[in-house]
This record gives C-alpha cells, structure tokens and sequence, in this order.
C-alpha cells in the first residue's frame, strides 16, 4: 500500500481541491468501521455500479445540467436517464433544481468524483501492469 494518495483536481466540479489520504488514515477507517456503515457504504457502491450511472456522473461533472442536456450527453432515452437520476437523487448522489419546466442536476458530492478517480487509475495501472507481464511472457517465447 502506498503511504498516500495524492488526487488532483481535474475536474471543473472539483477544481481547486487536492485531498491527500495517509496510510494510517485508511487503517483507523477500517478499524473503526461499524457494520451499519459497512452497509452504507456497500450500497453507494451498488448505486455506482451501473455503467449508466457513472455516465451520467461523467455528464454532471463538467457542470449543472438539465434532463434534456443528460439525455443528449449520454445517448439514452428520457425515460431511463430521469429513473437513474430519480434514484441518484434519493439516495444523496445529486441535487436536483427545477426551474420551470425544466429540471437541473448536479453532483451532491465530489468525494464520488475523487472515488471514481481513483478506481479509474487503478483499473489502468492493473491493465498496464498485466500488458507489461503479457509483452514479458511474449518475448521470452519468441526469443
């Protein structure tokens, strides 16, 4: 395990922040996690696991956007964006704003921003590890 993770603000929702998190803060969470928020957590988790869902976080981060806006963005019908963001929204994921007729969302929570960003980096190193493993194996065969 790394001694920290340093995470860069490169989103416009997020731009500006730098949260650092230590190794030993890590370790207190984990030793002074009750069940019930294990539960909580797991069902975050759930909530972000659907694909569609995190392309609409992808959406949401460059700025507030309408349903319509969404919909555009992400290529997918009225009917199934506004059911994902309905349950986005009860569980604290987005805010939403109506103006008019028209209805805005935007991020609740920019940790779900920084947690995606560090799942995301490590899908890649593992793949890239997993090429660089690939490439060794490949090589010694063919040599």
């Amino acid at each position: 395990m790394q001694d920290s993770y340093d995470l860069p603000a490169n989103n416009k929702t997020v731009m500006g922040k730098t949260i650092t998190i230590s190794e030993d803060e890590v370790k207190k969470w984990n030793l002074n996690m009750p069940d019930e928020m294990l539960e909580a957590v797991s069902n975050r988790f759930k909530l972000l696991s659907e694909p569609m869902r995190l392309r609409i976080l992808r959406v949401l981060c460059e700025r507030e956007r309408t349903v319509q806006d969404i919909v555009k963005e992400v290529n997918a019908s009225q009917a199934n964006i506004s059911k994902h963001l309905a349950l986005m929204h009860d569980n604290g994921v987005v805010h939403r704003r109506k103006e008019g007729l028209k209805c805005y969302y935007r991020i609740a929570d920019d940790s779900i921003i920084f947690a995606c960003y560090l799942i995301s980096k490590s899908v890649v190193e593992n793949l890239q590890d997993r090429l660089s493993w690939i490439q060794k194996v490949n090589s010694n065969l063919t040599a």
